[in-house]
């Protein structure tokens, strides 16, 4: 009888660890700064607030958007350029078609002198070199017009980068800068969360691991019908014999809350 106690008691022991966790959100963004300048505006006062899709802080890109209608301009007037060349292009094939056809009908007539032969061949190969001139300036336009390109797009990418927007729906938790502070390339601008579902993290020992992955949920003492979305299969490097374990829970109406968490035996 004492033994059979014993075993019963070492059975409820095992399914009834009890683990605490903090009810966080589902996932936490630090957004830092792709690009640097300075801060022309910061919509301080939404910090602790729900995002609604709108800009929070907005670097200095004045001189990038003056660029950019440079830019704009400037790719314009190679494409026109390029127009214009083609149809030089066009019509000095054409010169370079008469002129060859005149050498051709010269070129073993007797009554024609030396010179005048030499005269006209040299006026068909400058002809034809003008056409190869042509074509040489038109590949230059096609290689500026892509560089042109690449930079109106880079300068979009900029410009991009220098208005940052938290996700409709996120929490703002912290803005570091404000107006008139300078952003370096890495600098950290805005920490958000994604609170439209939150989670649970523990540390499950290797005796409940194959409980968590099976096993009913138990949250304060109530079974669930959540499961364990994400579950290592190495122990943690910090939480020694023990595996790293996510659960996902609706959106609750307050956070940080902590809560038990117990795994049993279905």
């Amino acid at each position: 009888m004492r033994y059979f106690i014993l075993a019963v008691l070492a059975s409820i022991g095992l399914n009834a660890t009890i683990y605490y966790a903090k009810v966080e959100p589902v996932q936490k963004y630090s957004i830092k700064s792709a690009v640097s300048g300075r801060v022309l505006s910061s919509n301080y006062n939404m910090e602790g607030r729900i995002s609604k899709g709108e800009v929070i802080i907005h670097l200095d890109d004045v001189l990038n958007k003056e660029d950019l209608k440079n830019s704009i301009l400037k790719l314009k007037t190679i494409k026109d350029l390029i127009s214009i060349t083609k149809k030089n292009i066009e019509n000095a094939k054409r010169v370079a078609h008469i002129r060859e056809q005149n050498y051709k009908k010269i070129k073993n007539l007797r009554t024609k002198s030396r010179v005048e032969k030499d005269n006209e061949l040299i006026n068909s190969v400058n002809a034809q070199n003008q056409v190869l001139s042509l074509m040489s300036n038109l590949e230059n336009l096609k290689s500026q017009l892509d560089d042109q390109k690449y930079k109106i797009a880079s300068l979009k990418n900029q410009i991009s980068k220098k208005s940052i927007v938290v996700p409709k729906g996120y929490f703002i938790y912290k803005l570091y800068l404000q107006k008139g502070d300078f952003a370096g390339i890495g600098s950290p601008l805005v920490d958000a969360y994604d609170i439209s579902s939150a989670k649970l993290t523990i540390y499950v020992s290797k005796e409940d691991y194959a409980l968590a992955k099976k096993g009913v949920i138990y949250i304060d003492g109530k079974a669930t019908n959540y499961r364990v979305d994400k579950l290592w299969d190495t122990t943690d490097t910090q939480n020694i014999s023990s595996y790293k374990a996510e659960i996902l829970l609706p959106a609750p109406k307050v956070f940080s809350k902590l809560v038990k968490v117990e795994f049993k035996e279905k």
